[in-house]
């Protein structure tokens, strides 16, 4: 089995993180290690109380007595994830395993960056004062763009160049606040899947997000791929074969002009402007209700995505050299239209007989899970940390 860690102490608190409670004997399985050295890797993580063994059941086989189970206990810390779209703000609070116990959603009152964070900073204290839930550990906060650590690069969702979250944080809230992990959004639902989700299960897959714009993660050998074009969206401008959209730059049949959940309106609102008065539609739903209502444009609309979105899925999956995909983002209810049936028929097109078959694993498409992912970066970064200390490396 692959592991998430290349470190023995980390790889074997994320392993139980992801996939507990297990018993000992399942995990130095998992993790193919003796059982001398999975006690000794156990002993300061139990004594830091980093993992605990609090609950009887039995090992995964089956077999043997009930016996104590290791687990990354849940029920004493929290963790705040924070999703950034061009109007909104939206917040959960999560446990350990990324539960959600709480979520919030506000409207940004002012786009600006300096106002933004500081409606930002009120949020956030707001939780931290909460006598409510858990103590937080750590928070969160993810939004489209081009990261670079804590330094927002780029983002034309909120129209931001170069603000640095560490340096506002820094001078404007108190010592007590958890540290603040920044990362795109992308990166952060692909984390989610990399550790809660699909790759539980799954070793190798990709994750392609459908909405305002059009993003993809990749996960190989339960690493996600890092790269310096992270956040850049490298296939939102991907030609299509058989696509007409028309993106921002110009390009005709791009994934873009043909996939994102403006575009697709906007298709759909030109063939209406023929005879109908208004903007309709306005939203993916409202296209979905004038489709089934018998609005030729709004069926067509759907109909092209579908398979526009079947043909992006064999274009990633392939160059990825994966058969797994998660589909995500607000576009993906446009799937639930029965104008979109054709979607399964197309997704394999391209393909020769004996090839093996793309599997797509679609999500809910909201908001929270974004936020749910910048939590899980959040996680992920106090799992490193208080490991370290627990081994006296920090």
């Amino acid at each position: 089995m692959t592991r998430l860690f290349d470190d023995s102490s980390l790889a074997l608190v994320a392993h139980v993180l992801a996939h507990g409670p297990l018993s000992r004997a399942d995990t130095a399985r998992d993790l193919d290690l003796s059982p001398a050295t999975l006690t000794r890797l156990v002993r300061p993580l139990i004594s830091s109380g980093t993992i605990s063994e609090v609950r009887s059941g039995v090992s995964k086989t089956g077999m043997g007595r009930p016996t104590k189970l290791l687990e990354v206990s849940s029920h004493n810390r929290s963790f705040i994830g924070i999703n950034l779209t061009s109007s909104t703000i939206h917040c959960v609070r999560t446990d350990t395993h990324a539960r959600i116990i709480s979520s919030q959603t506000v409207p940004i009152q002012n786009q600006s960056a300096d106002q933004c964070l500081l409606q930002l900073k009120g949020l956030i204290d707001e939780h931290i004062r909460s006598t409510k839930y858990p103590s937080v550990e750590g928070i969160g906060i993810s939004l489209g763009g081009k990261i670079d650590g804590s330094n927002v690069l780029e983002s034309r969702f909120l129209g931001w160049r170069n603000v640095n979250l560490k340096t506002f944080f820094a001078e404007t809230t108190a010592e007590d606040v958890p540290e603040i992990e920044l990362v795109n959004d992308v990166t952060g639902l692909t984390m989610l899947e990399q550790w809660f989700g699909l790759g539980r299960h799954c070793e190798d897959f990709v994750v392609a997000t459908i909405g305002a714009g059009v993003g993809h993660g990749m996960v190989h050998n339960l690493r996600a791929v890092r790269s310096p074009q992270g956040g850049l969206g490298m296939t939102a401008h991907l030609p299509l074969a058989g696509a007409h959209g028309v993106c921002q730059y110009g390009h005709v049949g791009c994934t873009n002009g043909a996939l994102t959940v403006p575009a697709i309106l906007s298709r759909a609102q030109a063939g209406r402007a023929i005879t109908e008065e208004g903007n309709s539609p306005t939203s993916a739903e409202e296209l979905m209700r004038l489709a089934d209502s018998g609005d030729k444009s709004c069926r067509r609309a759907i109909a092209e995505f579908a398979e526009n979105l079947a043909m992006y899925v064999q274009t990633v999956t392939s160059a990825a050299l994966v058969m797994d995909v998660v589909l995500d983002g607000e576009g993906v209810c446009l799937l639930e239209s029965r104008w979109a049936a054709d979607f399964d028929k197309h997704l394999n097109s391209y393909a020769r007989p004996d090839d093996p078959r793309i599997t797509v694993h679609r999500r809910s498409g909201s908001f929270e899970r974004w936020a749910q992912g910048a939590a899980v970066a959040a996680i992920v970064k106090w799992l490193i940390r208080t490991t370290s200390s627990a081994n006296g490396k920090a």
